[in-house]
């Protein structure tokens, strides 16, 4: 800071100059020096000027108290009276020399900080760029610590816009105004233009161990948390540079503020937690029918079907009322005219220790009756961990039709039974299957297999079914979680294929049997149908 003596003594250094006879050419070098120094100390005694008035106004508190926020209102005021004339007049003489320069982008800084924080005529990266330009040539200056300072009213201005924020909602969508912010406090430039894909980047080349276990719909959220410690610590850095700064005071109540949002923000803890899944398919809950199986209960949509206060246990035991509950639900529902769900699928969100017996006769019971053609595909959602993403997910199947003979109920041609049973040995058991769905949107037929994928509960085995039930050309191996290691398989099968899993058979385990298996995998990601249908069955 340039503080009255120090101006004194700059003055008086520069007439001491002046009165220093001079010989041969040296009286028009020192005209021109003269000239410099006084422009210099022209703009330094402007730049002294704005910190006095703008410091006699510090905010008076750090909490909302009016329509708006008490820094946001300093702010304001403080950019309201703007130094550019004095800054460019001081330069008038000089141009071409680093006092113009310096001048000149004290007086762009001084008209974008009104076009910013008064007028809202720029956007943040705009006034940044300006911002950027005056601290590079003010490096060294006497008011150098006054423009560093601008960096925190920068940030603080925008949490002041937004004070309230996630108070209420931990998906507030307020966050994503601060991703302009974020960039200057993790030091990054976005390449995609995709917000999902720059959280990602920042979580994998920032935040590495800190995000890898937030689910990427919650990663907004939490690396605000980071985002509001990274100011801190700027503000930290700040002061250890500056000591002596008569912004330090202030610089104290912004830090305790940032600190207090960081810890009220809420942790979120994933729950369900999804098993992997190889799927690149989006798989968002938000606008779709979700049924959800967990031990807090059965839930279609914002129905709950199924709660422990009620007495219900979650034994996952045969629940013959559960799907004909469900059903009455998808009849009332679809049989409205209006809702607020999409409900050309069903998401189905679960616990990965919930068997696949209960989950099929659940999803079942979700197209019965007479909307069954608009309502036969449903969403086996995961999260795909593999790739650092920890984005939802999911394989898209359709359930096959069944109906007992004379079934007039539930309006299904008693004739049609697309379901597929099928027999093979393993290890001298015998199993007995039915395949009951397809992966994808089309409800293939298929009256026998040849290429299997079987999860056992210890191994996945991919083999062939020959003509008496066995099984050859076995490749059996612990499962790889959400792993290719089945896909090379896959891509040599030119039939349908089965993937099979005990009637006892875990989601997870289900999960793990598809990967690799219902999709195949380019450049673009796992989504690719396969030429040949895969199926879906249980066994017992």
């Amino acid at each position: 800071m340039l503080c009255s003596h120090s101006l004194r003594s700059v003055l008086a250094a520069l007439l001491l100059v002046a009165l220093v006879p001079a010989c041969g050419n040296e009286p028009k070098k020192k005209k021109s020096a003269v000239k410099t120094e006084a422009a210099a100390a022209s703009v330094a005694e402007v730049m002294e000027m704005r910190r006095k008035r703008v410091s006699a106004t510090l905010p008076s508190g750090d909490d909302m108290g009016g329509e708006e926020h008490p820094w946001l209102e300093w702010i304001k005021k403080g950019v309201a009276v703007s130094p550019a004339n004095e800054l460019r007049k001081a330069a008038t003489a000089v141009e071409n020399t680093p006092v113009a320069d310096q001048a000149e982008a004290l007086a762009k800084w001084a008209e974008a900080a009104r076009a910013y924080y008064q007028d809202e005529k720029i956007e943040p990266n705009e006034y940044w760029t300006t911002l950027g330009t005056a601290r590079r040539l003010s490096a060294g200056s006497p008011w150098e610590a006054d423009i560093e300072f601008e960096v925190f009213n920068f940030h603080a201005a925008e949490l002041a816009r937004s004070w309230t924020l996630m108070e209420a909602d931990r998906h507030d969508d307020r966050v994503l105004r601060f991703f302009t912010y974020w960039k200057f406090v993790f030091d990054f430039n976005p390449k995609t233009g995709i917000y999902e894909d720059e959280v990602n980047w920042v979580c994998a080349n920032k935040l590495a161990e800190y995000c890898k276990d937030i689910p990427m719909e919650e990663r907004p959220g939490q690396v605000q948390r980071k985002y509001f410690e990274g100011v801190v610590k700027q503000i930290e850095a700040y002061k250890a540079k500056y000591p002596t700064s008569p912004w330090n005071a202030l610089a104290d109540r912004f830090a305790a503020k940032y600190k207090e949002k960081a810890e009220k923000l809420p942790t979120f803890v994933e729950y369900p937690i999804f098993p992997g899944i190889r799927s690149t398919f989006a798989a968002p809950l938000g606008g779709n029918a979700v049924l959800t199986i967990t031990e807090k209960g059965v839930n279609l949509m914002d129905n709950q079907l199924r709660k422990p206060e009620d007495g219900w246990k979650p034994d996952w035991s045969a629940d013959g009322k559960l799907a004909e509950d469900i059903s009455k639900l998808v009849e009332a529902v679809r049989s409205t005219t209006q809702s607020q769900y999409n409900q050309s699928n069903i998401l189905l969100v679960t616990l990965a220790e919930v068997p696949v017996r209960y989950l099929e006769a659940a999803m079942r019971a979700t197209i019965v009756g007479q909307h069954a053609k608009e309502w036969a595909s449903a969403w086996l959602v995961g999260r795909r961990r593999g790739d650092g993403t920890n984005r939802r997910a999911g394989y898209q199947i359709t359930l096959l039709p069944v109906a007992a003979a004379g079934d007039k109920k539930n309006h299904v041609d008693p004739t049609v039974n697309k379901t597929v049973p099928f027999n093979f040995t393993l290890d001298k058991k015998n199993w007995k299957c039915l395949a009951w769905a397809t992966v994808g949107k089309d409800p293939y037929e298929a009256k026998a297999f040849q290429s299997i994928v079987f999860h056992d509960g210890k191994l996945i085995h991919a083999a062939r079914i020959s003509g008496k039930g066995e099984l050859s050309s076995d490749q059996a191996a612990p499962s790889d979680g959400e792993g290719g290691r089945l896909e090379t398989w896959g891509d040599q099968q030119a039939t349908s294929i089965v993937v099979a899993v005990p009637e006892t058979a875990t989601y997870k385990e289900l999960l793990e049997a598809m990967n690799g298996v219902a999709l195949r995998c380019d450049v673009e990601g796992c989504k690719v149908p396969r030429t040949q249908p895969v199926f879906l069955a249980t066994c017992k």
